[in-house]
Formats: C-alpha cells, structure tokens, sequence
C-alpha cells in the first residue's frame, strides 16, 4: 500500500528548465543587438558547463547541478557543498558573465553586477507551480510527502516558497531534501534512503514521482520504488533500465493511479 509520495520539484511542481533560454536571449539583447541563434545559445550554455560545472565545481559533480544553477540561485545552508558555494559564489558567476559577454560581444565590457542581478531577477520572476499541482497536493494532503531534488538548499526551498508549495512539504511526515545536503542527487540511492527512513516507510510503501528517467526513474527503479514518469514534453525512453512503472502527461492522474494501487 502506498502511504508516501517523493516528488521531484523542477519541471515536475515547478516550471524550470524553459526559462532558462529565454532568459539568456534576454540578457544577450540587454548587452548586445547580436541576434542570439541556437549555435550561439549552445556555446554560452557550454561555456557556463565548463566553467561553473567542471572547472569550479568538479570534486561536487555528483551533487548534480553546476554552473547554471550557481549563476542563479540562492546559497547557503548546511554542509560542505552549501559552505563551499557560499565562499565562491561571486567569483563564479564574475567568470561565467566575463565569458558569455566575451561569447556575445567578442570582449568583457559588461557591468557584470548590474547583468547578474537582472539574470536573477528575472529567472525568480519565471518560477511557478504547474496549473495541474495545487489541486492534486490538496486531494494528497493524507499522505506523507516529501521533495528530493537536486539542487542547493536554500534556493530549492525559496522556490517552494515562491510558487506556494511550501506548506504541503512542511510539518509532520513531510521532508525536503536536496542533493546539496547529502552530496549525492539522483539517481545516487542516499537521498530516497534518506526520506524513506525519515517517514518512516519501507520501499514498497512509497512512491516516485518525477519528470527525469535518468535520474528520478533509474534511482527508483533501483531501489524496488514504484516510479511514475510525468511526461510533459511527450519525451521518448530508449534506455528500458529508465522505464517507470507508470507514465502520465498531467499530475491529475497520479491520484487514480495510486488509489488503484492501493485498491
């Protein structure tokens, strides 16, 4: 019987990965009137992979997130990846900035605190829950909930916050959990482990739900948890090792589905 739901946040309850294009045309057209095409897009996206991912934050991979997450997001919070990214923050996203104008204007004449804060600006203005969340978190309410996502702490629970998730993960049997905390995101074992434990429940009491089969599903998957892929994007699984045991395109079904199981 399931008695838990472990939800991943972004693209999953939160809008995420969209924005992040947009908002790097839009700051491209701020400093330049170069027209931003896919191959320049692709070469800024490489360029903040290699420095904010690779080169600073290489011994952290297995945390899974990077450059693109440290341009943006909030730092803080307990542990050694939150206590590192709090001491090179700034330094992070000076570099990254310095490169992307480089890739943008051919040299680094950008006031790079005024082009950060607006990226940031507009990157939080963009972050919302799906239409099809509140109504299925509201008819979930009596089961034990939690969040593992990768990411850092403070910033993955600002986002809750900002799009009015927040108190459905909040207070008794629920948990949030990032893979800034533990070191290891997903697919890795140690965060479903963790919340299952934290809960209370056993494996086969437990649901995942999530919008990545590499991550999400394969972590699940591995564990014996019963997987339920959220296919927004009507993406297509060729790896069978990241098949789930359900596949749904809106949240509104996941409700039916777990009372069937628990039927």
């Amino acid at each position: 019987m399931i008695k838990g739901i472990i939800f991943d946040l972004d693209d999953t309850l939160t809008v995420h990965e969209k924005i992040y294009n947009i908002e790097y045309i839009n700051i491209a057209k701020k400093i330049s009137e170069k027209i931003i095409d896919k191959n320049t897009l692709e070469l800024i996206i490489d360029k903040i992979d290699k420095i904010g991912s690779k080169k600073y934050f290489e011994k952290y991979l297995d945390a899974k997130f990077g450059g693109r997450d440290i341009l943006w997001g909030d730092t803080g919070g307990l542990g050694e990846v939150n206590g590192y990214i709090s001491s090179n923050y700034n330094e992070i996203r000076s570099q990254i900035w310095k490169e992307i104008s480089k890739i943008i204007l051919e040299s680094n004449s950008i006031n790079i605190p005024e082009i950060s804060n607006k990226y940031i600006h507009n990157m939080w203005s963009g972050i919302k829950a799906f239409d099809d969340v509140l109504p299925v978190l509201l008819k979930l309410k009596k089961f034990k909930l939690a969040v593992l996502t990768n990411g850092m702490a403070i910033h993955q629970r600002r986002k809750l916050a900002k799009s009015g998730l927040l108190y459905f993960f909040s207070g008794k049997n629920r948990e949030i959990l990032t893979s800034s905390e533990i070191k290891f995101g997903k697919p890795h074992s140690h965060g479903f482990k963790f919340i299952i434990n934290k809960l209370n429940l056993s494996t086969n009491e437990v649901i995942m739900v999530g919008d990545r089969p590499e991550g999400d599903i394969f972590g699940a998957n591995k564990l014996g948890i019963k997987s339920v892929f959220i296919n927004r994007e009507n993406e297509v699984i060729k790896n069978e090792q990241y098949y789930p045991t359900y596949e749904i395109n809106s949240l509104i079904e996941l409700p039916t589905i777990i009372s069937k199981i628990n039927s």
